[in-house]
């Protein structure tokens, strides 16, 4: 009803620590990436949970974490940090 009043921050921090917790679990597979524009150009890196935690996440246009568990689960949950918005996509 007054979707200027409504910040999307409390939702976007906590998917976000979801997603560094799902991919730090003992079955987990996957990766993290993370866009960053330097000189102009989107440069595209892996980069480890404790790094991205460590981090100043507004640093990055876009991070996506690919994941999944050894039971054959996958998912990607894109995140872009300046709009505070995300996408979750679960594969089956």
């Amino acid at each position: 009803m007054f979707p200027d009043l409504i910040s999307r921050a409390p939702d976007f921090e906590h998917q976000l620590g979801a997603c560094v917790n799902a991919m730090g679990q003992d079955d987990a597979i996957g990766q993290i990436l993370v866009f960053e524009r330097t000189h102009g150009m989107l440069h595209m890196r892996h980069i480890v949970s404790d790094d991205l935690v460590d981090s100043d996440i507004d640093d990055y246009e876009m991070v996506v974490f690919d994941g999944g568990n050894t039971s054959g689960d996958t998912w990607k949950h894109v995140f872009f940090p300046r709009q505070r918005e995300h996408y979750f996509v679960y594969e089956a």
